[in-house]
């Protein structure tokens, strides 16, 4: 059978459809416009929700919300209306609302008595410096200090430091088991130092000594008796 002779031209028509469409075009690509005189539009601000002057009375009846319909905007600046932070100057933060607002200064308070003159603390007493020293061990010939290694006996200086930096000099006059005297080597002054060698937890007695077991002594010190208890023959 022999082809049509309009045939070979229907091929090459449609070949030649294809290659054209396989081409990129220009109309179909944003090269091909010209956007230079064009200017990107500003997007329109939203609008701002208009807040009611005056909150409504407390009393209005705004009824419940899903009868609200389309005016959802207005019921709900009309219920906000009757918040209290409207009527409050600041924040629950204690900021203030109005941000141009400045707070004024707070006075200031001058001091009552300005022209008073300054008064230096009075010094300590050589009697209440001695009274800190903490001594651990004292006999008849010497005592040992709290912190130290080594012991001290009398005509031995001992140099202090007080708490306002200030170097004292003391030297040690008598030493015994109960009282130590110690004398300021630039005033003279003198002061004792009290001993009471008891350890931790125990108090010096007073009165006479009552031991459990031991009777006292004396002509009228009456005799203790325990009386004893004769077991019952009770069945």
């Amino acid at each position: 059978m022999k082809p049509h002779p309009s045939t070979p031209i229907l091929q090459a028509t449609v070949a030649a459809l294809l290659l054209l469409g396989s081409l990129p075009s220009p109309a179909q690509s944003a090269e091909g416009f010209d956007t230079s005189g064009l200017v990107p539009a500003e997007p329109a601000p939203a609008p701002k929700p208009e807040v009611p002057a005056t909150p409504p009375p407390s009393g209005t009846d705004f009824g419940p919300s899903r009868y609200a319909g389309e005016d959802i905007q207005a019921y709900v600046l009309a219920l906000s209306g009757r918040f209290s932070i409207r009527q409050r100057t600041t924040d629950p933060f204690g900021r203030y609302q109005d941000p141009d607002y400045k707070a004024p200064e707070p006075p200031r308070q001058l001091a009552k008595n300005p022209n008073v003159p300054y008064k230096p603390a009075p010094p300590t007493a050589f009697s209440d410096i001695i009274a800190g020293i903490k001594v651990n061990m004292a006999n008849k010939d010497h005592f040992i200090i709290e912190g130290r290694d080594r012991p001290y006996r009398a005509k031995d200086l001992i140099t202090m430091q007080l708490p306002s930096g200030k170097m004292l000099k003391v030297q040690v006059m008598a030493v015994s088991a109960t009282r130590i005297d110690f004398k300021n080597v630039e005033s003279g002054e003198t002061a004792p130092l009290r001993l009471e060698m008891l350890p931790a937890g125990m108090i010096r007695g007073i009165g006479p000594l009552a031991t459990p077991g031991v009777q006292p002594t004396g002509t009228d010190a009456p005799l203790m008796i325990q009386p004893v208890t004769p077991v019952s023959d009770n069945p």
